[in-house]
């Protein structure tokens, strides 16, 4: 492989990159608190170390032991494993790192910072993370740490966190032992059974409550039934003079049959065919009671890998009281279980489910939990209800995407854009037939929330006729929580002679009870006009739009103001039309697309390609908003005028655009 450009200029004059370590742990611990506790979060990170370290597949022989030691001001936690291969390997240079370390070296991968294992050998752990968990739980930033390995060496170290350093420490044999012994104040002795033991130097007082209360103990059994469960797992916590062994939570004594207080849902071997390969899926087992709700850290269906919980998928569409009492599981054969470890958050308590498998996985367990309500639990569900949230859910995903891509590019309503050129219409074509519609008056200025108890005023229309006959119409105000029509406002035929407006319709005004609205979200006032005469009877003429969010926030604003669901005319050339864009209320774009399209009806049923539909509809949009600027952004001059040049450009914008959406970037 050819040398890099650079490298004949590292010379001894180079200096390395100063990091601000205590900065660094914060960071750290600020992303496992952002999922769960830092008690949690240190059970969980040592016991899979371990568990990834044990001799013998199934786990003969191994066990785990939390201690927490008090003498007057001094506390430590000590986290000692048995069973497992110890840290072996040597304590390598700093020049030895520029090498890919080998399985073996244990010791080197734990003092080292992210040196994972090959692909073929990653465990549990292996993003080199862990370890730094333990560094935040302490209130001095210190951790001590030994081994005892089979050829009967004896290692001990240590790690703290300076301003800039993290400086290491290694000694073996009885110089070890005697470092141990003088840090620790002789309250801790070396190991003398083959295995690991971290301790944690003056633990945080988090976790200090945690191992006193008995909380410690609930989460190793919620994170690590499986291992009890299966492999006999011994895990303990000892606490002034007491032992107690983690036993599962009762729930996961999972009924495999119905009975007066449970229901179950179990499907064993499965395969789910992604592209040329499959996914195969062991157990899926949710179980619902009947009874009281489940606790809160075992609802939901837990995805497991290699026997530890990573995180929970809770159940979507149905009602609040099925979901609290709803959990379970699943888990997967070892490849798919690899496939899923590449797209595992670093913290180990998440997936990035817009990824291939993850996503897969997950519709998997959202459908089945569905099957699961309507067949034996009785629950009568509203297919279009269901696709109402979707959609909803689709908008604002893909609203939120469209816009920070375009804020990121430099696109957008925002200081130093000029609006469009003049002479650009505001909308693609100036309808003869069409309805004005006047801005809504909401609670508070340029705010589109509206709470319980408010309410929703001057709703009115004209029609305006600049046709050179007169038309007979059905003229509908109604207010739509996506395609469910909640309340007509005004429905009436009128008459509009040509080359003329009608006086007002309304003002109408709505006041939001939550008994009468108990959906909150994206409502939409609509009005519309269609032909009653004999030779267009039926053809809509005109719709008009005013939104507003019940009890929600709005989405962030941006380029785009809104998406709207909408049922184009079936005439050519817009019942061709995917969707399209215009200008809003407040100069930001509205996302038109249609539900009558057939693409559309292939993607209706699935919230993540519906969120990729629109975006692939906002993506030339963005390119169109551009175009219209005297100083375009994506288009350089002289590609204004070269229809190829434009057409590559949008390609890559839709490609960027949808692209950074699967890849969790925006």
């Amino acid at each position: 492989m050819p040398g890099r450009l650079i490298d004949d200029y590292l010379t001894e004059a180079m200096r390395r990159t100063v990091r601000n370590w205590p900065s660094e742990i914060n960071a750290i611990v600020d992303g496992y608190r952002s999922y769960t506790t830092i008690p949690h979060a240190v059970q969980k990170d040592a016991i899979q170390n371990s568990w990834s370290a044990k001799k013998d597949r199934k786990g003969k022989g191994w066990n785990f032991t939390f201690e927490l030691l008090e003498v007057k001001e001094i506390k430590f936690l000590s986290m000692t494993d048995c069973g497992t291969t110890g840290l072996t390997g040597r304590v390598l240079t700093p020049e030895e790192y520029e090498k890919d370390l080998p399985a073996e070296e244990r010791w080197a991968r734990f003092e080292g910072v992210a040196f994972t294992q090959p692909r073929s050998e990653r465990t549990l752990g292996s993003r080199g993370r862990g370890k730094f968990i333990f560094v935040g739980a302490s209130k001095e930033h210190t951790i001590l740490y030994d081994t005892l390995r089979d050829d009967g060496l004896y290692r001990f170290g240590f790690r703290t966190v300076e301003r800039t350093e993290s400086p290491i420490y290694a000694f073996d044999g009885e110089n070890g032992k005697q470092k141990l012994r003088e840090i620790s104040g002789n309250l801790i002795e070396p190991l003398s059974t083959i295995g690991t033991r971290v301790v944690i130097v003056n633990p945080v007082d988090e976790v200090v409550s945690a191992v006193k209360k008995g909380l410690l103990l609930r989460h190793i059994g919620e994170t690590w039934w499986e291992i009890i469960l299966k492999y006999k797992a011994t895990i303990k916590v000892k606490f002034n003079g007491k032992e107690q062994t983690a036993t599962i939570p009762e729930e996961f004594d999972l009924k495999s049959e119905d009975a007066q207080k449970y229901k179950t849902w179990i499907s064993k071997n499965q395969k789910i065919s992604v592209g040329f390969r499959d996914i195969k899926i062991k157990n899926l087992h949710i179980v619902y009671s009947c009874g009281e709700p489940a606790p809160e850290d075992v609802r939901g269906v837990a995805i497991q890998r290699d026997g530890m919980k990573i995180c929970t998928i809770e159940p979507k569409y149905i009602s609040r009281e099925i979901g609290e009492r709803l959990y379970g599981y699943i888990n997967f054969d070892s490849d798919t279980e690899e496939d899923l470890l590449s797209d595992e958050g670093i913290e180990h308590y998440s997936y990035d489910f817009r990824r291939t498998t993850p996503g897969v996985i997950r519709r998997y367990i959202e459908d089945e939990i569905m099957r699961f309500a309507q067949q034996k639990l009785g629950y009568g569900v509203d297919a279009r209800e269901i696709q109402r949230q979707q959609q909803r859910n689709a908008e604002r995903r893909a609203l939120l995407a469209a816009n920070a891509f375009a804020y990121k590019i430099g696109i957008g309503l925002g200081p130093g854009r000029r609006g469009p050129r003049e002479g650009i219409v505001t909308e693609r074509e100036v309808k003869k037939i069409r309805i004005k519609m006047e801005e809504l008056l909401l609670p508070r200025p340029n705010d589109l929330r509206v709470n319980y108890g408010e309410s929703v005023k001057n709703i009115k229309i004209k029609v305006i006729n600049d046709e050179d006959r007169g038309i007979d119409l059905r003229l509908k105000i109604f207010l739509r929580f996506y395609d469910k029509i909640v309340k007509t406002f005004f429905e009436k035929d009128i008459s509009v002679k040509p080359h003329s407006e009608t006086g007002e319709f309304g003002p109408f005004e709505e006041e939001l009870a939550e008994d009468n609205y108990p959906d909150a979200g994206k409502y939409t006032i609509v009005s519309k006009i269609v032909s009653l005469m004999d030779e267009d009877k039926g053809t809509e003429f005109d719709y008009k739009t005013k939104i507003f969010y019940l009890n929600e926030e709005p989405p962030a604003k941006g380029l785009f103001e809104r998406c709207e669901a909408n049922g184009f005319p079936d005439e050519e050339p817009i019942k061709f039309w995917m969707g399209y864009g215009d200008y809003g209320s407040e100069r930001g774009l509205v996302l038109y697309y249609n539900v009558k399209h057939p693409s559309y009806t292939s993607v209706a049923g699935n919230e993540e390609d519906l969120t990729e539909y629109i975006l692939r509809i906002m993506a030339p949009e963005i390119c169109r908003y551009d175009l219209m600027h005297e100083e375009p952004i994506i288009f350089k001059s002289s590609q204004r005028n070269d229809p190829q040049e434009i057409l590559k450009s949008e390609q890559k914008v839709v490609g960027e655009l949808i692209y950074k959406f699967r890849k969790g970037e925006i």
